[in-house]
Parts: C-alpha cells; structure tokens; sequence
C-alpha cells in the first residue's frame, strides 16, 4: 500500500488521505485501520489512534496488531487499565511478538507495577535482540523510573545496533548531564543533531546542558568562590577562590570545545538572547559582586580577631545574593517553559525549550521525600534527644530508635503505594527540592540508626551527626507547620470542583513520543 510508504517518509497527513481513500471503498480492510492508526500516532494524536485501533479490533479481533495499537494509543492517553488489557490479549494472539510485549511493559509501568514492566521488557528484548527499537524503549522505561546506569547501557546497546538512533543519544546525554559528565552529553547531543537538525528533544537537552547545566553551575561555583573568600584573613585560603573559578572555567572551555561550530553558534545566540541565560549571567554578577566586597572585608581582618558587624552584614548580603539568584532563575525558567515548536534548528532563532521538564518529572519522587522526611523528623526526635549530653542508657535508646525505624519504614512504603495510585499534579519545586531533601531524609536514618548502636561511651553524638540530624529534624518540623498552615487552602480546594482535567493514569510511564514509531506493527 502506498500509505505505508508516505508514512515510512514521515508524510502522515498524506498517509492518511490514502488510508481514507482505501477505507471509503472498504470500511473493514484492517491493514488500512492499522495504518491510519500509525499516522495519527506519527503526530501524537493519541485519541484518534485509540479510535482508529479500536476500530481494527472490531473488524479483526484474532490479529494482534490492533491489540497492539491500541495499547499504545491507551499508554499515550495515561489509560493504564485499558492498555493493560489490550496488551495482555496482543501477547495472547502473538506470544514471539515482541512489539506486543513492549506495549505491555509500557501498560504495567502506567499502572504502577515496575517489575512487571521490566520483565515484559527483557521479553521483548529476548525476543528480537538485533533490533534496536526494544533496547531503546526498555532503556526509556528504565529512565524513567531513576535507574540510569541500567537505561545508559540500554541506550547503548540500541546504539550499537544502530547508530544514527537519535532517540539513544539523546537518553544517553540526558543521562551524562544528570551524572555530570558535561563533556560527553556535548559530543552526544552534537551527534544526535548532526542526524536529526530539528528534534525537539535534542534541542531541550541542549538548552538544559549550556543554561541549566553550564550556567548553573557557573552561578553556584560563583557564589563559592565568594564564600571561601570570606575566609580570606587566613593566608592560606587566598588561593582557594581565583583556583575554584579556574578549575570550572577549565572544565566550562572543555564542554565548549565538545560542541560544533553550529552549536556553538547556537549557545553564542542564546547567551545573548535567552533571557534564562541573561538571567544566570546576572546571578554570577550579582554573586562576584558580593562575594568580591566580602574578599577584601575579610582580607582586612585580624585572623585572631573576633567576627565584625560588617563582614556578618556582608556574609548575609552574600547569602540573600544566593536566594535572589535561585528565586530569579526558577521565575524565568517559568516564564519561558513549554514545549519546543517543530521546525526549530540550533542554527537559528527558536522558541525556549522547557526546562523544567526535567524537575517535573522528578516530582514523583520528590512528593514521596518530602513525606518520609517530615515523618522521618518525628522519629529521629527522641533517639537525637536521647543521644545528647547527658545520653540515656543504651536500651532506653535502642528501643526508641527501633520503634522510629519501624515506623518509618512501614510510612515510606504505605506512602510510595500511595502516591502510585495518586500521584498528584507534576511540580518543578518538588523536583528541585529532591536532593536536599533525600539528603535530610539520610541524615535521620544515620541520626536513629547512630543512636541504636553506639554504646553508651561514645555519646554525645558526634557533630559530623549531631548537626545535620538536628537541621533536619528543624527543617522537617518546619514542613509539618506548613503542611497544618496550607490544609485549610486544601479543604476548600477539595469542596470546590476544579476546573482543571485530573490526572488520568497513576504510576510512572516515559511519555508519548516518536521513540515507539519502529515498535508500531507494520
């Protein structure tokens, strides 16, 4: 059928018309169900594919390939349960086929059930290891859970079989940029868009690694270098700043001489034009700026002398100039978020990628922090009073601690199976506060776990444990007197409808996008 070959090219408006043309002179031809399925799935059109598939189960409901169309169209809608289904009665009628196995891992990882998703995943790739397109959507899956190392040999493995696959360097430099490997998501993305000039994913990837990674990171070592110089009446500290800077400015030039002359083109413009990127250029400023007068003050001291009232007032400038910068950068990032128009190339002016999406996605897992920590600060309460100056007896501290750690862990995993069945709205913050917060939530355990074991002679706890255990209890008390001042707003919110759609599926899925074309059936 010429439909197949217009949708091959990527002319799926064309590949429709044919397909139309084919069905008006016969309404229950299958193939042309299927193909018109495929070309509304080409442009992320998921519920006119879920009606087109549905329509090529009607007419043939013993050929899997409808089963499998509609999983996928029911898996790009959030509909886990219908995927499910469909799914499940694909690899009924087609056991050896791996598409069907795909569509069926996708559908359990949208109901919330990651292992099943994984095992039909490694069937799939049993299935047809010389083909990239299982590799790929397993490594998909496996990201979008958190598991990187796994997804990155994944990707690879799909890049082997295939080179040119744009969708595997683009996950193998999202996950450089997570790990900090600036240098090697350069040499990905440039390869990725080398193939594939207009691919919006590409481009969001690069937008995240010259402004959220680059320009980031400059603002935070920035704002460092001005900390470390406010020790600065120490002489042995002078070279602790001007080498800071020198050592990012050197892993900075290495990212830049990754990139292509186009792209490098590209972040020249954006340095000039994005107001994300202006945004971060002054927060370094702003930060040299404080972290300058704060330099000189603190060079001026006696190193014996005792803390004057304006290098306290300039340590606080310089503080507030960290919170301004943070709070500057999340407004414009805000401002400018949302999804890439197609059409737009590195070598041009462009609309702003979202990046923000990358926070979103983490708001899964920073939801369900945020929870334990602020129980976990309840239960490391008592062990951490217990373990200070004067320490009680051993058994008296143990059988609290035992009694913390229980309840703490019986409250992650009610709490995890809960946010599987709600998940709640996507949010940017949760997802910003992910590592401050997993890094309280390990505070408390080390904080109750240090008070169930270390024998009586060795307390106090020692301040390496002491202090992060005591801020997170704080911080955590804190988070309980903000949840109790917002649950009012949350009542009245739940009494009045909302305008806005809920959310249709639970559980994690790696969204809709053109990575499933080559696991549509032919």
């Amino acid at each position: 059928m010429k439909a197949a070959a217009l949708l091959e090219v990527g002319r799926a408006a064309a590949a429709r018309q044919r397909a139309a043309a084919v069905l008006a002179d016969d309404p229950d031809n299958v193939e042309a169900w299927c193909l018109m399925a495929r070309a509304h799935h080409a442009d992320d059109d998921f519920p006119a594919m879920r009606a087109a598939a549905a329509r090529a189960v009607a007419v043939a409901p013993d050929q899997a390939a409808g089963h499998v169309l509609l999983a996928f169209a029911c898996v790009g809608l959030q509909e886990g349960e219908p995927a499910r289904t469909a799914a499940l009665e694909a690899v009924r009628l087609a056991p050896h086929d791996w598409r069907a196995h795909t569509a069926l891992g996708l559908a359990e990882l949208g109901t919330g059930h990651p292992r099943r998703a994984f095992r039909s995943a490694g069937r799939a790739v049993a299935l047809a290891p010389d083909e990239s397109a299982p590799h790929r959507i397993r490594a998909m899956m496996l990201q979008a859970v958190g598991l990187t190392m796994p997804a990155s040999k994944s990707f690879r493995k799909a890049l082997a079989l295939d080179p040119q696959d744009t969708t595997a360097l683009v996950g193998l430099a999202r996950a450089a940029i997570r790990s900090g490997r600036l240098v090697t998501a350069a040499r990905h993305l440039g390869a990725a868009l080398s193939f594939a000039p207009t691919d919006g994913d590409a481009r969001t990837q690069l937008d995240r690694l010259l402004i959220g990674a680059v320009g980031g990171w400059t603002v935070v070592v920035v704002w460092c270098a001005g900390l470390l110089g406010g020790f600065a009446m120490l002489p042995w500290m002078w070279p602790a700043p001007p080498l800071l800077i020198a050592l990012w400015a050197g892993a900075a030039a290495r990212v830049w001489g990754a990139l292509s002359p186009g792209l490098r083109a590209y972040a020249a413009a954006q340095l000039r034009t994005d107001p994300r990127a202006r945004t971060r250029v002054a927060a370094a400023a702003l930060c040299l700026a404080t972290g300058a007068a704060l330099t000189v003050d603190a060079a001026r001291q006696d190193p014996a002398g005792t803390l004057t009232a304006a290098m306290a007032v300039l340590f606080g400038v310089h503080i507030l100039a960290l919170l301004l910068s943070g709070a500057a950068v999340m407004i414009a990032d805000r401002l400018i978020a949302g999804p890439p128009r197609a059409g737009t190339t590195p070598s041009g002016a462009a609309t702003g990628t979202d990046l923000l999406a990358e926070h979103r996605e983490d708001s899964f897992a920073g939801r369900w922090a945020l929870r334990v920590t602020r129980v976990g600060a309840l239960c490391a309460a008592a062990p951490w009073v217990m373990s200070v100056d004067p320490p009680r007896a051993w058994p008296d501290r143990a059988l609290a601690a035992a009694a913390g750690l229980v309840v703490l862990a019986g409250h992650a995993v009610w709490s995890r199976r809960r946010l599987i069945r709600r998940p709640g709205p996507p949010n940017a913050v949760l997802g910003v506060l992910l590592l401050p917060l997993s890094l309280a939530f390990t505070a408390e355990v080390v904080t109750i776990a240090a008070a169930a074991i270390l024998p009586t002679g060795w307390l106090p706890l020692p301040d390496v444990i002491a202090v992060p255990g005591f801020v997170s209890i704080v911080g955590g008390v804190l988070a309980w007197l903000g949840w109790l001042a917002w649950l009012p707003y949350a009542a009245v919110r739940h009494l009045v409808p909302s305008r806005r759609p809920s959310s249709p599926g639970a559980g994690t899925s790696p969204g809709p996008g053109s990575a499933w074309g080559e696991a549509m059936p032919p």
